[in-house]
């Protein structure tokens, strides 16, 4: 009997001994995998952030790409552009060269060579006519470049596109959001910029248009003047010249009749001389004869 209370009390100690054996490594077991779980959750956390930087970075250098795609020179000054402006520049300096010549040309349609009207009237359409050629290619090349804005504008909607769909795939919704409508201010900064150069060469070209016109026709008024001049100045030369001619043909009347009168004194002295009854009388009227001769020489040669 003593024997089995001995064996029940060491039994009891055995399994005391097993329990807490158990228990302790079960405390061992459970603080190991806590331990193992607080290293995957800290493995995790370091995960996201890494992930959470890569897709920063990701993110950054996608803006970065389309940053540097919109400042590119094919962007910013595209070179179908730049050959649209060569293209009107080179036209523009030929109908230039034209107008010169025919500006040039109104010297020669001045009076005294020219007095009509209808010559300078022409000469004055065909500047108009002129000027109008070259407003033509200037509306024409901003048409042109207008266009070319539109499809670089096309180009900058297609990159944003791209980014977007390459974002989505990397940042929240809201992180998209906001970059894409960053992009949109920037192409639409952009765009404000080309409308910004086209208004500014159209108004460039309505004020060059308006000066020549102003100019051309301040020309045309001033030879219209000119012409009206010469023609008030030409009706007073007549209008003195008839003047002239009867003051002459009356001096000439007034010179024929004094011319008359010292022929017929000549022609008296001759008649007494053939009268003469002597040398001495016949000698005073030979003097009187050639004093007379003398002096309707004098006359003669005075109204010459």
């Amino acid at each position: 009997m003593l024997l089995l209370l001995v064996l029940f009390f060491n039994t009891q100690n055995i399994n005391r001994v097993l329990l807490g054996n158990e228990r302790a490594t079960a405390k061992l077991l459970f603080n190991v995998m806590k331990s193992e779980l607080e290293k995957d959750k800290l493995h995790q956390l370091k995960w996201q952030e890494r992930v959470k930087v890569w897709k920063l970075i990701q993110k950054n250098c996608i803006v970065q790409s389309f940053r540097e795609f919109t400042a590119s020179e094919e962007i910013q000054n595209p070179p179908t552009v730049k050959t649209e402006m060569e293209n009107m520049i080179k036209e523009q300096i030929v109908l230039s060269d034209q107008r010169l010549r025919v500006l040039q040309h109104i010297g020669t349609l001045l009076p005294p060579k020219h007095t009509q009207s209808d010559i300078i009237n022409e000469w004055y359409r065909t500047l108009e006519n002129l000027n109008r050629s070259i407003d033509t290619p200037n509306v024409e090349c901003m048409e042109k470049m207008c266009i070319q804005y539109e499809l670089v504008q096309d180009k900058c909607q297609e990159k944003v596109q791209v980014c977007k769909m390459t974002l989505l795939d990397i940042c929240t919704v809201e992180d998209v959001e906001i970059v894409h409508s960053n992009m949109l201010q920037m192409t639409e900064k952009l765009k404000h910029r080309f409308e910004e150069q086209l208004q500014h060469m159209n108004s460039e070209f309505k004020e060059m248009a308006k000066w020549h016109e102003q100019h051309c026709e301040g020309l045309y008024n001033y030879v219209q003047d000119a012409m009206a001049l010469w023609d008030v100045h030409q009706l007073q030369l007549s209008q003195q010249e008839n003047v002239l001619q009867k003051k002459v043909d009356e001096c000439r009347w007034e010179e024929d009749n004094i011319i008359q009168m010292m022929e017929d004194n000549l022609d008296t002295s001759l008649e007494k001389m053939k009268m003469a009854s002597c040398e001495e009388e016949l000698k005073q009227y030979l003097e009187k004869a050639l004093s007379s001769l003398d002096q309707i020489r004098t006359r003669t040669c005075k109204a010459r």
